[in-house]
């Protein structure tokens, strides 16, 4: 009986056996779940901006709606093929107010173009060799998207499988293996990319197509074959060493290259992909600040309920449990908000958000990345470079 009660949907399916709603009212997921309407709502203002930079690049346009586009198409692919695969299968997203199945939100496509675009359009400002435009890009995605990945699992956006080693060790919340899949997935992108571009800038149709065939075919596999040697320094799952070692190898390629950098000229709607990053990294420290995760609520598809300790493996062969059971997890969320854990076999059910344990700890860290990523983000859009009338131009902010 078990058995047959859990077959999780493909993230492509409808599933209309699950009580999902393709639209919910905004004000009804906000008693629930404030903090998620803040955060969806924020990536579609970033993409749209994005796509508005994308539009304003003049004769370099078809180059940066090929960067938006290609994050577009290999993001989403790469985040269905990680849902589909039963043995990777480690992660459920929350009901979003709009949703393209019950487990794709709308906003997670656009989650993709935010932290793919603004870094890789970012670094590309600084004129660097493929190699180091590549590494650098990786590297400041991780700190673009790091923020958004302690906040969203501390809210409830979506909920991890509880005993899947690849994902066991976590800084903040945040699986080691995440910020590894980040740098190595985004550095993959950017250098396909730039495979096409710098053999044809103008980007004609030819080179369009090759570039996105190219970066949704190969971005999530070489990513893949990276982590697989990089996990090896931790005895086969994700773990600092390994982190340590490829933030280490990619920052010595980006510094290398930036010996030799030739900033672009200044183009048009930097200010505005330069404000947004504040705007993003400012929300999500106030999103930490104001609300408090025991407050929220999140019905939705999650980890399969059922017995304690039930063994299965993985794509890797290391053994997890198949199922979540109350009296046995170790995730930021509880059932004490509900009168009675889910019945056996659920995969769709409530869970609570968990009081933090550590307040001040969890601030420090997502401002300071904040910070980081404020100062990071203000040297890479808005470094002194000249117009391309030859014009000097200042920071970003006087433009």
């Amino acid at each position: 009986m078990l058995g047959a009660l859990t077959s999780s949907a493909l993230p492509w399916e409808l599933a209309l056996h699950l009580p999902w709603q393709p639209l919910q009212s905004p004000l009804a997921k906000w008693a629930v779940q404030p903090s998620f309407v803040v955060g969806e709502y924020l990536f579609y203002g970033l993409a749209i901006a994005a796509l508005v930079h994308a539009l304003r690049q003049g004769e370099a346009r078809r180059r940066h709606l090929l960067v938006w586009i290609g994050a577009l198409l290999a993001g989403t692919a790469n985040d269905l093929i990680f849902m589909a695969l039963p043995l990777v299968d480690n992660f459920w997203q929350a009901q979003a107010t709009v949703m393209l199945t019950p487990r794709l939100p709308l906003y997670i496509p656009c989650v993709y173009v935010c932290f793919m675009y603004y870094p890789t359009v970012a670094v590309s400002r600084l004129g660097l060799g493929g190699l180091a435009r590549a590494a650098l890009s990786g590297l400041a995605a991780s700190l673009f998207y790091a923020p958004y990945d302690i906040v969203g699992a501390k809210f409830l956006w979506w909920t991890w499988h509880d005993s899947d080693l690849p994902i066991a060790r976590r800084i903040l919340g945040a699986p080691i293996g995440s910020t590894m899949w980040v740098i190595t997935f985004v550095a993959a992108f950017a250098w396909f990319l730039g495979k096409v571009t710098d053999r044809d800038p103008a980007v004609s149709r030819a080179t369009f197509a090759r570039g996105l065939l190219l970066v949704c075919g190969l971005s999530s596999l070489t990513m893949v074959l990276q982590v697989t040697v990089l996990q090896q320094l931790d005895g086969g799952v994700p773990g600092p060493i390994g982190l340590a070692v490829v933030t280490a190898l990619y920052g010595a390629l980006a510094l290398r290259g930036l010996r030799s950098a030739r900033p672009e000229p200044w183009r048009p709607g930097d200010r505005l992909l330069l404000r947004a990053t504040w705007i993003y990294f400012a929300t999500l420290a106030a999103i930490m600040a104001i609300f408090d995760p025991a407050t929220h609520r999140s019905a939705s598809m999650h980890q399969t309920y059922g017995p304690c300790h039930v063994e299965a493996k993985d794509i890797a062969g290391l053994v997890r449990y198949q199922y979540i059971c109350a009296e046995d997890f170790d995730e930021d969320f509880t059932f004490d908000c509900l009168d009675a854990p889910p019945a056996e076999g659920s995969e769709w059910y409530t869970v609570c958000g968990r009081a933090h344990s550590d307040f001040p700890r969890w601030m420090a860290g997502v401002a300071g990345l904040g910070v980081a990523g404020v100062v990071a983000f203000s040297l890479l859009l808005g470094v002194r470079r000249r117009r391309a009338d030859g014009s000097t131009m200042g920071r970003a902010t006087r433009a």
